[in-house]
């Protein structure tokens, strides 16, 4: 296992009493998993730990050690001696909760974006980490703390969830070295992996089927685009946290190499999850557009209505696709 590099971030950590943590809005199983990971860590050092997230913790994240603790900023009151943000590539990810980790006397920040600009006063970024729970795991090792069963569900959720289940081209190694020290602990693997990959509500299959109807072929097949209308969230009942990884739908068909997602959420606002299998770059496309990533999976949001918005991802995705072929 690769070592946490930052001594830094580390003593500060030993340092500090009371710690704000939070993670990116529209939080998916890296960030939820990492952040209740590092809280219980630190919480079984004897620190005091307010975890933080600007959206609510999605429902097939809310059965994890320590979510219902889990504050919006709204309801966050004290003063801390360290803040520090996980898996959110830049400051406006973390969202409404900015202001309070911008306020705290020391900013710290573990994270495996490439396109990170290492905001925080110390951070910890690893863009070859497969998850920012591997770095949490990291960061166990240098505290020279054990991993529970719950810290371990925690990062099994982040892990499990930025490497597909351990099938992504991001996969490496250590993955699997984390794993088998999870498995240590005794935490039930067959239980949350039926209910983290394999159990989908209805609302998700109502809003996959809306995607899958629009589904279209590009680039001879190599580039696949869908998407989903503030229309299909009102008929389906569903929220944006429905529509979590349907875009690895499009990758999932033989021949095809890039994948875009638009997830319009409303009438000027359209969130893309692009995904990309080499020669191309989901992270070129991305960050063109105004988003970042990693090379395999990136987003951005484009504050234009689906039809304009889905033209201009496209301009770049061709752009990407004719340039990298």
């Amino acid at each position: 296992m690769k070592p946490f590099l930052n001594e830094r971030l580390i003593q500060h950590l030993k340092d500090a009493r009371r710690i704000f943590m939070c993670t990116h809005i529209s939080p998916d199983g890296d960030a939820i998993g990492s952040m209740l990971a590092a809280k219980l860590l630190l919480e079984g050092m004897g620190k005091a730990v307010t975890a933080c997230c600007a959206d609510p913790v999605p429902a097939a994240y809310a059965i994890l050690p320590g979510a219902n603790e889990v504050l919006t900023p709204g309801a966050v009151s004290g003063e801390f001696d360290a803040a520090m943000s996980l898996d959110a590539a830049d400051l406006a990810r973390i969202g409404a909760s900015v202001n309070i980790f911008q306020a705290a006397p020391v900013r710290l920040q573990i994270d495996h974006h490439g396109t990170n600009p290492a905001y925080a006063d110390e951070n910890e970024i690893d863009a070859d980490a497969p998850a920012a729970g591997c770095i949490v795991m990291r960061l166990i090792r240098a505290l020279g703390q054990s991993v529970t069963s719950e810290i371990a569900v925690c990062l099994y959720t982040a892990i499990s969830t930025d490497t597909g289940n351990f099938s992504f081209q991001n996969t490496d190694p250590e993955a699997f070295e984390i794993m088998s020290e999870l498995m240590k602990t005794g935490f039930d693997l067959p239980f949350w992996a039926r209910h983290l990959h394999l159990m989908k509500s209805p609302e998700h299959l109502r809003m996959l089927s809306c995607a899958l109807s629009r589904l279209t072929f590009l680039h001879e097949g190599r580039l696949t685009v869908m998407s989903v209308l503030p229309q299909d969230y009102a008929q389906a009942g569903a929220r944006p946290e429905h529509s979590e990884n349907i875009v690895n739908y499009g990758m999932y068909i033989p021949g095809v190499r890039f994948c875009c997602f638009a997830n319009s959420t409303g009438e000027s606002v359209t969130k893309f999850s692009l995904r990309a299998m080499p020669p191309y770059s989901a992270q070129r496309v991305a960050v063109r557009l105004g988003g970042g990533g990693h090379e395999a999976a990136a987003g951005v949001t484009l504050k234009l209505p689906a039809e304009q918005a889905i033209a201009a991802a496209l301009d770049a995705i061709n752009e990407e696709m004719e340039k990298s072929s």
